[in-house]
């Protein structure tokens, strides 16, 4: 998807059409590249705007001068090119396209690291700069900076499941960017979890702040969220029980759960295929603890439970 700066200017100026405006909104979403590109063009557009032009641009001297400031270690600020209600917009184009181009070589040169936390086969925990302590599930990837810098904290969840407890820091935000999702936090502890594009958020302590489309809810402890791609409304419910935590804790604890839920938090648990072969079956309700053992063992105890057989064929497990 190629988003130019005229492209950006015509969003900022509310002039894109309703095309354009999705179209940059969804490249914004894609990767951190495009959120950072996006973020500069917009803090520098909005403080040239309070400004009055004074005079010509020299660019080749403002170059130089950022340069030579670079190889002195200084700290660079980017210039910023005052502007005036005549102005014309493109000359202001041509100065943000300018301006975008220093905060680029600072960024590339001065910018945090960025780090990757990926786990495959295993459940892994880390810790962040701030203290936050993060449970990455199977099969997830996390981008975070090595340092966290300015006024936010901000990951990125690109895909898979992971618990955070977030150290808490009321001038710095915790903010978690997941498909076009983003989830606002001071100190907490919840689940993010993004598959194929749904977004499910489930909070157990404190609030939690979720947007998508500038659409926004607040949960509280026991509650969940779950966002579809291009969801137009947010809706908040109880969470139905704690399966969800089965990654941390190594237990399934099924309390009145009907079958088709344990079936499902089991297929994504042990990356298995068990389907259930009678719809009558589906809401039979399970009340017991599984505690680490193995798919094997708790299948065995619910035919057991049900009365029901289990069948093994190919790769498929088919309750009947």
């Amino acid at each position: 998807m190629g988003i130019n700066d005229d492209l950006l200017i015509s969003y900022l100026l509310g002039e894109a059409t309703n095309e354009e405006t999705y179209d940059i909104e969804m490249w914004v979403g894609e990767n951190q590249e495009h959120r950072r590109r996006f973020n500069q063009f917009k803090r520098i557009w909005e403080s040239s705007l309070d400004l009055q032009f004074r005079g010509p641009v020299d660019a080749d001297a403002s170059l130089k001068r950022l340069k030579q400031k670079i190889d002195s270690g200084k700290e660079v600020r980017p210039e910023t090119i005052p502007a005036s209600r005549n102005f014309p917009w493109m000359k202001i184009a041509a100065a943000v396209i300018l301006i975008s181009g220093f905060a680029w070589l600072y960024t590339s040169r001065y910018s945090t690291k960025e780090m990757q936390f990926l786990t495959h086969g295993l459940v892994k925990t880390d810790t962040l700069s701030d203290g936050s302590v993060i449970t990455l599930n199977k099969n997830s990837m996390l981008r975070y900076p090595e340092k966290f810098r300015g006024k936010l904290r901000q990951v990125w969840l690109s895909k898979g499941e992971a618990f955070f407890n977030i150290s808490p820091d009321k001038a710095k935000p915790f903010l978690i960017n997941t498909g076009n999702t983003i989830i606002k936090v001071v100190g907490t502890t919840f689940n993010v979890k993004n598959k194929r594009g749904l977004v499910e958020v489930i909070v157990e302590t404190g609030i939690v702040l979720v947007s998508q489309n500038g659409q926004t809810v607040s949960l509280k402890p026991g509650e969940k969220v779950s966002v579809a791609p291009g969801a137009k409304t947010l809706i908040k419910e109880l969470i139905p029980d704690h399966l969800y935590k089965y990654y941390r804790s190594k237990e399934f604890v099924a309390d009145d759960t009907p079958l088709w839920r344990m079936v499902q938090v089991l297929n994504e648990a042990y990356s298995s295929h068990i389907i259930i072969g009678r719809k009558e079956l589906n809401d039979l309700t399970l009340n017991t603890t599984f505690k680490d053992e193995s798919l094997d063992h708790i299948l065995e105890v619910i035919g057991r439970t049900f009365g029901i057989k289990i069948e093994k064929k190919n790769n498929q497990v088919i309750l009947y």
